[in-house]
């Protein structure tokens, strides 16, 4: 038999993980079945279970991937050296969830609804969605602790404000995954009130 290079391996991987968000979007997770996948990525059965054993493990490579996707456009900003001023860190994240989330033909918004209604009962979706609210949160902090020394925010107590920023970045999502495309300076000025 002969071999694939990684590069097929990971398209191979791609265009099952594509075919189960353009599933999971039409019917939800629990509507989805392993065969509505297989049938929509147009391969054999022998060729996605080659990949994924199981549906919970496509389903858990697929939030996975989604979340890693985000993480990857909203560490460069929420790391900076320097922090953008509020105003502009707030249009800046919304901008990458807006992005991020209308892609593909796909609302990514959705997603996150998904892993987040899936968390509370399947301890590997909420170990992952956890760990990323978690470092989510820790950079928001650090930002605002780079505001107090700036003098963009009042230096006095704990910044408190970064959960509320955080509150409403998820709020963000909700909206536009239920509400669809949001403008992302139309949502800055939201989020900034």
């Amino acid at each position: 038999m002969p071999k694939i290079s990684e590069e097929k391996r990971q398209a191979r991987r791609d265009q099952i993980l594509a075919a189960s968000w353009r599933c999971f979007s039409r019917r939800g997770i629990h509507s989805t079945s392993m065969e509505d996948i297989i049938r929509e990525a147009n391969l054999s059965s022998g060729a996605v279970y080659l990949y994924f054993q199981s549906k919970e493990e496509l389903c858990l490579a697929a939030f996975s991937s989604a979340f890693q996707q985000m993480r990857l456009l909203l560490v460069p900003i929420l790391t900076r050296e320097e922090p953008y001023p509020p105003s502009i860190l707030v249009r800046e994240i919304a901008k990458v969830i807006t992005f991020h989330a209308q892609r593909d033909q796909l609302n990514f918004g959705v997603a996150f609804l998904m892993g987040w209604g899936e968390a509370p009962f399947n301890p590997k979706v909420k170990e992952l969605v956890g760990d990323g609210q978690r470092m989510y949160r820790e950079a928001l902090i650090a930002i605002v602790h780079k505001w107090q020394k700036r003098g963009d925010i009042p230096a006095y107590g704990k910044p408190a404000t970064s959960p509320k920023r955080f509150s409403r970045f998820l709020g963000f999502i909700v909206q536009s995954a239920f509400i669809g495309e949001i403008d992302p300076d139309t949502a800055a000025k939201r989020l900034r009130d």
